[in-house]
């Protein structure tokens, strides 16, 4: 009783404190896995998903939902033993792979045993220093001549084609309406408007005589697109060549012929773009958001949808796609209906494992790699971060 009643001051303390982030459901997730702890009745996946999630028919083999809670979770606790736990004597763990909660003391060296394990540490750090000094300097050449994607796969037409490559990013279109009446001014961001024309046809059906609207100079960029830049940019640095940046927004279609193209970023976002996903086999449909298969042999058509919180767990559908441009010029598309499989889309050429995989499954199924293709992904996410990916559809493209 009295270890329960010192339990329930450290849960407390951890629930309460600003680290923690002041959630109900993360404090509920806790309180239940220290009760079901204390009743030596460990929960599984789906208890804790029907119980403290409100998922009764949960199946863990289609969704992470629980083990992201609970990494979540440990990330919380983490954080607060860095800040306002730093000196609590006991700590509060979940083990990986478990969901079993435990309360452990921490350990207090005596002055004399810290001081020699410091000097112990220190000369480890010194000698490992050294060590690593000398592999860098001898091997750092080879080493760097390592390329981490394969020059003569996919990456080919990109690395060896001379025409100058554009990236261009799909960003949100915006823009201004003022009230005369009251002088009121708003900047508006409409999913349905991602484009000039998109905001053209929607001047033509205003009726309201007091509202004025105008397009804005800037747009808005999704989060990720600092990270596509940044993955692009490691593989085009180490393998010496370069692109150019724009904004599909500020994007002129007289450079149509004159660049090759990696666009990437949410569908709509893709302007004249878009006609470039389709072909009769698929087709992105931006009325509804979704892509659809159409299976000829079978005379059967499959629409894949998102579904889910997109600020939560959520299923994403993406596209990667190569065709050829109007002047014998290449055309990449790396596109989601969210932006969740947008950076997917783009990791299966940036990450060596996933580009290994990628370039695996068409070889298997073509006997080589196309020259021309379209590819759907289903991809898992959480908080519009991806989690995890299968290719679903690959489909070869006739020049």
């Amino acid at each position: 009783m009295e270890n329960s009643n010192v339990y329930d001051k450290i849960i407390a303390k951890i629930i309460n404190s600003k680290s923690f982030g002041h959630s109900n459901t993360y404090a509920n997730l806790l309180l239940y896995l220290v009760a079901s702890t204390q009743q030596e009745d460990i929960p599984k996946e789906t208890t804790i998903a029907a119980e403290i999630l409100g998922k009764p028919n949960f199946d863990p083999s289609q969704s992470t939902l629980v083990r992201v809670y609970i990494y979540n979770l440990r990330k919380k606790l983490t954080k607060y033993y860095a800040k306002e736990g730093k000196d609590d004597t006991v700590i509060l763990q979940i083990p990986k792979g478990s969901y079993e909660v435990r309360f452990v003391e921490k350990k207090i060296l005596a002055p004399k045993e810290s001081y020699s394990r410091s000097k112990t540490i220190t000369l480890t750090l010194f000698i490992f220093l050294i060590l690593s000094l000398t592999y860098n300097i001898l091997l750092y050449p080879s080493k760097h001549r390592i390329n981490p994607i394969n020059e003569n796969g996919l990456w080919k037409d990109l690395l060896m084609n001379q025409k100058p490559l554009m990236v261009l990013l799909g960003d949100l279109f915006i823009y201004q309406e003022e009230n005369t009446k009251t002088g009121e001014q708003k900047i508006i961001r409409d999913p349905f408007i991602n484009s000039l024309e998109d905001y053209d046809n929607f001047i033509m059906e205003q009726s309201e005589s007091n509202l004025i609207h105008e397009p804005l100079s800037y747009s808005l960029l999704i989060y990720n697109s600092a990270l596509w830049i940044k993955d692009l940019s490691g593989i085009f640095s180490h393998n010496r060549s370069d692109f150019t940046i724009r904004n599909m927004v500020r994007f002129n279609p007289k450079e149509l012929p004159d660049n090759n193209f990696i666009v990437i970023g949410m569908m709509k976002t893709f302007g004249l773009f878009r006609d470039y996903l389709d072909s009769p086999a698929l087709f992105y449909n931006n009325q509804d958001q979704s892509i659809v298969y159409r299976n000829d042999q079978e005379g059967s058509e499959t629409v894949f949808r998102p579904y889910g919180d997109p600020n939560g767990h959520h299923t994403d559908y993406g596209f990667i796609t190569k065709v050829p441009g109007p002047n014998n010029n290449n055309i990449y598309l790396f596109g989601g209906i969210w932006d969740t499989a947008a950076s997917q889309s783009l990791k299966y050429f940036t990450s060596p494992k996933l580009l290994m995989e990628l370039e695996s499954a068409l070889i298997k199924k073509y006997g080589k790699l196309p020259k021309y293709y379209q590819i759907v992904l289903e991809v898992k996410g959480v908080d519009r971060m991806e989690l995890s990916s299968k290719i679903l559809i690959m489909q070869e493209i006739a020049p």
